[in-house]
């Protein structure tokens, strides 16, 4: 995920945290309850197009910091979320990931650079000795069956 993905979807994790800051905008089975509530979902949704938010980014970093893998959202919501405690520290628990994330994009970035570094320390070895090899047509020998 680039660097500029994660930041995305941490803005939207962080503004997801604020508006789970108490019990009265959590939601239960029903992804908004038409008083302010919405579940873990319809408040992704719902934050997401107030301010033009990508989801995917953030759904991505909520199912790896679900509690058991493959769990999904909604049913972590409905049925096995005890509390907006819990709610909560999953939202930071996908955050923290998400700073793994970058992380390992500017390692992965660091490693890259200095390999093309390396290439290119390579490089004018392998041409010098180009030049200096002698002009005669390359023949191969007959390998020996």
């Amino acid at each position: 995920m680039p660097e500029a993905e994660i930041a995305r979807a941490v803005q939207l994790l962080d503004l997801m945290l604020e508006f789970f800051a108490d019990n009265s905008h959590w939601a239960r089975g029903c992804y908004d309850d038409g008083n302010g509530g919405h579940c873990l979902v319809g408040a992704l949704l719902h934050l997401s197009r107030k301010h033009r938010l990508p989801t995917a980014p953030a759904i991505a970093l909520l199912q790896d910091a679900m509690p058991r893998p493959g769990l999904p959202l909604v049913h972590f919501n409905d049925t096995r979320c005890g509390s907006v405690a819990e709610l909560r520290s999953v939202i930071l628990k996908a955050r923290r990931l998400a700073h793994d994330h970058a992380e390992q994009e500017r390692a992965a970035t660091a490693v890259k650079a200095w390999l093309l570094t390396q290439i290119e320390k390579k490089r004018p070895a392998t041409a010098d000795s180009v030049k200096t090899a002698p002009h005669e047509p390359f023949a191969p020998e007959r390998l020996a069956a």
